[in-house]
């Protein structure tokens, strides 16, 4: 039996549908991270975190057939998709939520709670805010439209050098504005200062995974409080996890077995599960 019929992969999110009409990439798939040799080749820590996430999302993508995907659609996706991408990858185990730990604020309380996620309410809030491909913003007399940040403007942001915050948003927001056939508009408007606030409230609405928000009720105290929750940051420290779970179970098969690396990574996966659950096994006797 071939190493992909044991995967628990997931379908791919919807994509946005240009996205969809440029790549025409047929039935996709993330299969889970922290299986295989290349998974340790990726590096965390120094790593550029755009370059990180599109790397990701590379290794663990398929088509039919197991074939891997380019990464140039991945660098075009919006942040909000890549990060959904994470999400599932993050998920990709037998639990089918994400718990995350919260206090609360109040200083006369500080009761620790947990709040769960699942993939279904993240693709959920996605469908609503991606029922259109374009941004727009009233501003007085006119309406500017603008496409969601992709990967690709992320890197570039990182590459650049601004003044200040308020520089950045406008150099970000002169990137995304886009004409009625939604292609790049050139320079655009003059952006005045007290338009950004509503252009970024526009952005932000329209991709609500980028800065994503919940509100959480303490059981103790009964306040309720807006949180917001970094899920790319999230699902990264939980991919390194999974990541150093292999690389653990790499030296323990090597000091048990006396297996070469590449003697480890030519066992299927399931089965060197097995092998560890008998080690375990022999080590409780």
């Amino acid at each position: 039996m071939s190493r992909v019929e044991h995967e628990r992969v997931r379908p791919f999110p919807r994509l946005p549908e240009a996205i969809g009409a440029r790549y025409a990439p047929g039935y996709l798939a993330l299969r889970p991270f922290g299986l295989y040799e290349s998974d340790l080749n990726v590096d965390f820590d120094r790593t550029p975190r755009p370059v990180l996430v599109t790397q990701l999302l590379a290794c663990c993508t398929r088509r039919a057939q197991s074939e891997q995907v380019g990464q140039s659609l991945f660098w075009d996706l919006p942040i909000g998709k890549r990060i959904e991408c994470l999400l599932i990858l993050l998920l990709s185990g037998e639990e089918p939520e994400i718990r995350i730990a919260c206090r609360c604020p109040n200083t006369a309380c500080g009761e620790s709670s947990e709040i769960e996620i699942s993939i279904e309410e993240v693709a959920a809030i996605q469908d609503e805010a991606y029922a259109t491909d374009r941004v727009e913003v009233p501003l007085e007399n006119e309406v500017l439209a603008l496409r969601r940040p992709t990967g690709s403007d992320q890197l570039a942001w990182l590459e650049g050098s601004f003044a200040d915050r308020g520089a950045a948003l406008k150099a970000m927001v002169r990137t995304l504005i886009v004409n009625n056939n939604g292609d790049a508009h050139g320079p655009g408007p003059g952006l005045r200062d007290e338009w950004l606030g509503r252009i970024e409230e526009a952005l932000e609405e329209h991709d609500p995974l980028v800065n994503f928000t919940v509100r959480v009720h303490c059981p103790s105290c009964a306040l309720d409080d807006l949180v917001t929750i970094d899920l790319e940051e999230l699902s990264l420290r939980g991919l390194r996890q999974a990541q150093l779970r292999l690389l653990a179970s790499v030296h323990r098969l090597a000091a048990y077995y006396h297996w070469s690396e590449r003697q480890i990574f030519a066992v299927p996966y399931w089965r060197r599960a097995r092998y560890l659950s008998l080690i375990q096994h022999e080590k409780d006797q």
